[in-house]
């Protein structure tokens, strides 16, 4: 089934998104535009800032197109062209005025739906089954990769009830173009909630002014932006019913946390990867997973756990790195998230990314447990943990650290903390240098940047 059909089904006039473009309603959206068979097995790439003109690009190209090209309006211009070429798009749809876009001579550019189409002759190729949704991973490091997936995979979670989502407003803090943010833009769309969804650009506390204005009931964001949600002003006044963290490991602080400011809200937090789609939540309050998903998993999704790493099977994702013919996922389906995990009087901790290692004199350190240990201390509001090359042990491990106030002293902040990490870690993985910084830059999927060095 297309999107269009999904939102067909949707009451009449029923309010899909607010977006910087101003209200869209259902009708519009499945207002299909004419001769919209020209573009039948075209290749688009869409870069387009607001979240309402997307909707109604992708609804029409959902089952027309071969393939959809999300290229995040965040990311470096020269890296979306690079992504562009890697894959061969026909053409590019963009609401922003960048002129390196211009830099690729051989792929037009249109501002907007009707102008691709007017400038089809005709159709670009067969008719095909099911349009490929591109996405780019959203890792913290190295280069993007491309991975694809249908819309029966994209909406795999999603629930359509229509007499729900009529009481439910969405509110955007994710990039749509990534796959966490297309969870929350699909689900909320296709249940017939409306999307509250600012400029992703945005500062963080005009979000949250019009989430309160907006009545937002439902939020999905990372740890690391749920954070700084607690500490925004006004935050608090939000009456949420639906909480949820991502794309990050979610320790027990994050979670008593918003489980304390949002009282009325069902707290959960969900694993899934650009790779391996949605995979499954967990809503017991809890850091980590039940042991029992290994045996009893929830459904549409096979989980194991073997020599550490955690493995993840959806039949319904393409198992290669699209334009580098690298396959992610083994013949039988399995793709291994990269994520490092201890089975523990009977639940599943994440312990980091295995890709993330410090190796300190051989010994091996993940930046997520240190990191967790840092936040539990109570000065600490946020942490990153990484490696600084030393000629000796071959690296050490250094942190940052954002203080909860300010004004408390960096140094006596510095005493009490080492003293914390000490008491909880073992040697080589305490910190060797703690630094005291005003924030912390987040990606386009709100994860925390990992430092290179």
């Amino acid at each position: 089934m297309r999107l269009i059909d999904r939102l067909r089904a949707l009451p009449e006039n029923r309010t899909l998104v607010l977006a910087p473009s101003g209200l869209l309603y259902r009708d519009e959206v499945v207002a299909t535009p004419a001769q919209m068979e020209r573009l039948t097995g075209s290749k688009i790439a869409l870069c387009v800032a607001d979240a309402g003109v997307a909707l109604r690009v992708m609804t029409s190209l959902d089952g027309i197109a071969e393939q959809i090209l999300l290229l995040s309006p965040a990311a470096n211009p020269s890296v979306n062209l690079k992504l562009v070429r890697r894959i061969g798009c026909d053409s590019i749809i963009t609401d922003l005025t960048n002129a390196l876009f211009a830099m690729d001579q051989s792929t037009p550019i249109f501002e907007n739906l009707s102008g691709l189409i007017a400038a089809q002759t005709q159709n670009s190729g067969s008719k095909i089954r099911e349009t490929k949704w591109i996405m780019s991973t959203s890792g913290t490091t190295g280069t993007p990769k491309l991975v694809g997936h249908t819309l029966t995979s994209l909406s795999k979670s999603t629930k359509a009830n229509p007499e729900r989502g009529r009481d439910q407003n969405w509110g955007m803090l994710y990039d749509y173009t990534r796959f966490a943010g297309l969870q929350v833009f699909l689900q909320s769309v296709v249940s017939g909630a409306r999307l509250i969804a600012p400029n992703y650009d945005t500062p963080l506390d005009e979000k949250i002014a019009l989430f309160l204005e907006m009545n937002c009931t439902h939020l999905s964001a990372t740890p690391t932006f749920w954070r700084k949600i607690i500490m925004t002003p006004g935050s608090e006044k939000l009456n949420l019913k639906q909480v949820t963290l991502g794309g990050e490991i979610a320790d027990d602080r994050i979670l008593s946390g918003v489980c304390s400011q949002y009282p009325n809200a069902r707290v959960a937090h969900i694993f899934a990867s650009t790779e391996a789609g949605v995979g499954f939540s967990v809503s017991d309050g809890k850091a980590g997973f039940p042991e029992s998903y290994l045996t009893n998993p929830p459904p549409g999704v096979d989980i194991k756990v073997e020599g550490a790493k955690l493995y993840v099977r959806n039949p319904h994702v393409v198992p290669e790195y699209l334009g580098e013919k690298r396959v992610f996922a083994e013949g039988d389906g399995w793709v291994e998230t990269g994520d490092t995990v201890e089975i523990k009087q009977g639940r599943v901790f994440f312990l980091g990314r295995a890709s993330g290692v410090i190796n300190v004199g051989g010994n091996k350190v993940h930046p997520e447990e240190v990191e967790r240990v840092l936040l539990a201390h109570p000065m600490v509001a946020a942490a990153r943990v990484y490696a600084k090359s030393n000629p000796i042990t071959g690296a050490l491990v250094v942190a940052d650290i954002e203080l909860v106030d300010p004004q408390t002293n960096p140094k006596e902040a510095r005493t009490s903390i080492k003293t914390h990490a000490t008491a909880q870690l073992e040697r080589h993985k305490v910190p060797a240098i703690l630094k005291v910084v005003s924030s912390f830059e987040t990606n386009a999927a709100g994860k925390l940047i990992r430092k290179q060095t």
